[in-house]
């Protein structure tokens, strides 16, 4: 569902966003700034590129966790295996070690700030 204030892009198109992931998958939600979800949309949301994160660590937050401090307006939900999260600070937040370009993701959707135009993020008008 899209919150309100906000549209959702979808890089592989609405009917990849959702449906059935393998087992010992879970929904995982990441805010960003435009830069890295135009690069979500450029590999169509099909892993989690290299140069994504900081520090080989990529931050994430369970669905529902309210927005850190400090990261971008744009929140990316996607599918990761459990086994691939690590506690990060709050019990809601986790990490990921890079590389996880090998490893496939699922019902990738990018929800986006209405005061950003989509053309910042797709690249077309």
């Amino acid at each position: 569902m899209t919150p309100a204030g906000f549209y959702t892009l979808y890089p592989r198109g609405p009917g990849a966003s959702s449906g059935p992931m393998p087992a010992g998958y879970v929904m995982v939600s990441r805010w960003i700034g435009p830069a890295e979800a135009k690069m979500w949309m450029r590999n169509g949301g099909t892993y989690i590129a290299p140069q994504i994160g900081a520090g080989g660590r990529v931050y994430v937050t369970l669905p529902g966790e309210p927005r850190p401090s400090g990261t971008g307006p744009i929140r990316i939900d996607f599918g990761i295996p459990q086994a691939a999260l690590q506690t990060a600070g709050d019990s809601g937040w986790k990490q990921l070690i890079q590389s996880l370009a090998n490893i496939p993701i699922y019902n990738v959707t990018i929800h986006v700030p209405s005061s950003i135009p989509a053309v910042q993020i797709t690249g077309r008008r």
